[in-house]
């Protein structure tokens, strides 16, 4: 299997933060000067920054509005706001624009066929890692199989890839799988930014609890999260405290937070600047820097500059 290879761009925002931490240190030293660690891979992966820049670069002179939320992110809400971008836009509101935005997380195939069939015009921007796990999925339940995710019940990204295929049960912990009926076989995907353990974790789970059933498990977990996970694992052995940069609640920074706390670190999920002094680190602490899979570059950027000038 060929391996992740972080693409160019996200090279690029973690050679702007070193820049800035470079730059730093001919500034006169502050009353609470942290030691900054930056993850090797950390916020958007190419497909997510991609599907951004041309949802913005389409907005010029046009009205948008978008089946949801765009990506799980305040940054990127505000920024989209900023450009006339509706997000959250209901069904019966599609009229008032020229085209609606599905957004990143996708839809089931039966909504999208109703909204073309009513005379919407759509600009889709689901990303690949969503599609191919709702490919999976349908693979799996023309086999016969019981079709599972695992992920997390509310999250947009695991209901999109649920409803693609009618009957699909979502699994979030031991608690959903025993209450599962019993089927002869199961089929089972995984939310792209889900953590990687956690998916283990819980096939290991299916397959011991139903023994006499065929478990076949698809891993449709992304490789962004994958290098993810392994960049902050490679820094908590000389780190003390975790600053994650994200919205709380979004897949991939609450898998970036148990990454932390199982290797006893304290970590904290911020979505900005503005939210660093509740995080409460101490005076020279060792600060592991990451981001989750949908945080904008200039709110990483951001806490790398107000982690230096403190």
């Amino acid at each position: 299997m060929k391996r992740f290879q972080p693409s160019p761009r996200p090279d690029t925002l973690r050679y702007k933060v070193k820049s800035t931490l470079e730059e730093s240190r001919y500034m006169p030293p502050g009353d609470r000067r942290y030691r900054l660690h930056v993850a090797e891979s950390l916020g958007m992966d190419a497909d997510a920054r991609g599907a951004l820049e041309r949802l913005l670069s389409m907005s010029a002179g046009r009205a948008l509005g978008v089946a949801g939320r765009f990506m799980p992110d305040a940054g990127v809400s505000r920024l989209l706001a900023s450009r006339g971008i509706e997000e959250g836009v209901e069904e019966a509101d599609f009229g008032r624009f020229r085209a609606i935005v599905i957004p990143t997380c996708g839809v089931a195939a039966r909504q999208r066929a109703e909204w073309v069939e009513a005379g919407h015009r759509l600009e889709d921007f689901t990303l690949p890692k969503l599609r191919r796990a709702q490919v999976a999925l349908g693979l799996l339940k023309m086999e016969g199989a019981q079709g599972l995710v695992i992920g997390r019940h509310e999250d947009p990204e695991s209901l999109a890839i649920a409803r693609s295929s009618p009957g699909t049960r979502i699994i979030e912990d031991t608690t959903d799988t025993a209450r599962l009926v019993f089927s002869p076989a199961f089929g089972v995907v995984c939310q792209p930014t889900l953590s990687p353990r956690k998916t283990e974790w819980l096939v290991q789970q299916l397959r011991f609890r139903y023994r006499d059933a065929k478990v076949t498990f698809l891993n449709t977990a992304c490789d962004g999260m994958t290098a993810r996970d392994e960049a902050l694992e490679k820094l908590l052995p000389v780190c003390d405290h975790v600053l994650i940069v994200g919205d709380p609640g979004e897949a991939s920074c609450e898998a970036l937070l148990e990454t932390a706390t199982r290797r006893g670190r304290t970590a904290t999920i911020v979505a900005g600047v503005e939210e660093i002094a509740a995080a409460g680190l101490p005076q020279g602490a060792r600060v592991a820097l990451t981001a989750g899979a949908y945080a904008c570059d200039e709110a990483i950027r951001g806490v790398a500059a107000a982690l230096c000038s403190a």
